[in-house]
């Protein structure tokens, strides 16, 4: 006899409820405790995706199932059912796709977009605070130019990265300097949005770049029989230079 598809998630279930009563790490696991969990293992998520690599997207995709039930079985011992939050997300997405369950017509992925903002009684509703700053920054502008309040073009934010570089090099107080910092990565993450660019991606490379060109200015450093905590940076930046042209 074949078994049905849905067996395997019945399987999970019971493997969260059993560690829920008979682990003491998952014993004493709250819905506070668990947000590292959350973010952690939605990164990992991600992580496997950008390698492309297959069976740690399975693994990974794995993990988050589990821990989706895990939080549902904290959720249970509160009193909300599996019921009410499966009945209530059907019902969520349902609405959302109009499109697909009713009549309405929408006939281009664009549309969906325009009609899901549009359905909102705050554009920006939705976006979590816990979201890094530079990706929360891309989504709050993407909300904000779908209702027409946006830069025609590059030439706008460019400009206006400069303005905000300006007021930065005219502002003393700590607080002001804060507030102009802010303003200008918010500057540079509007000039990424509009030149097509992740800003998070670019960030991220930009980060392992500057890595590589440290750990390979340090080997060179200790090649020359030289330490590194004592050089001027005028020395450090003539072997850094040296390392960056090379890669031109």
């Amino acid at each position: 006899m074949r078994k049905r598809i849905t067996d395997p998630v019945r399987e999970l279930i019971r493997l969260v409820k059993t560690l829920r009563k008979k682990c003491p790490w998952d014993r004493k696991q709250t819905l506070s405790t668990m947000r590292s969990n959350v973010i952690e293992e939605a990164y990992e998520v991600v992580d496997a995706i950008e390698r492309k690599d297959l069976s740690a997207i399975r693994e990974e995709i794995g993990d988050l199932l589990f821990l989706g039930f895990f939080l549902v079985q904290l959720l249970e011992d509160r009193g909300i059912k599996l019921k009410e939050i499966v009945e209530s997300t059907v019902n969520k997405y349902r609405s959302k796709h109009p499109h697909v369950y009713k009549s309405k017509k929408i006939g281009s992925a664009e549309e969906v977009i325009r009609f899901w903002h549009s359905s909102k009684k705050d554009v920006f509703e939705g976006i979590p605070y816990i979201l890094p700053a530079l990706t929360a920054a891309r989504l709050i502008q993407e909300r904000a130019a779908k209702l027409g309040f946006d830069w025609q073009d590059k030439r706008g934010p460019f400009k206006k990265l400069i303005e905000e570089i300006d007021e930065l090099k005219n502002t003393t107080s700590r607080r002001g300097i804060e507030e102009e910092i802010g303003d200008i990565l918010f500057s540079c993450v509007n000039l990424a949005r509009h030149l097509k660019v992740e800003p998070e991606e670019a960030l991220r490379k930009a980060n392992k770049k500057f890595v590589d060109r440290f750990r390979k200015m340090q080997k060179e450093i200790v090649a020359e029989k030289k330490e590194l905590n004592v050089l001027s940076i005028e020395e450090m930046d003539r072997v850094w230079n040296r390392i960056k042209n090379k890669k031109r």
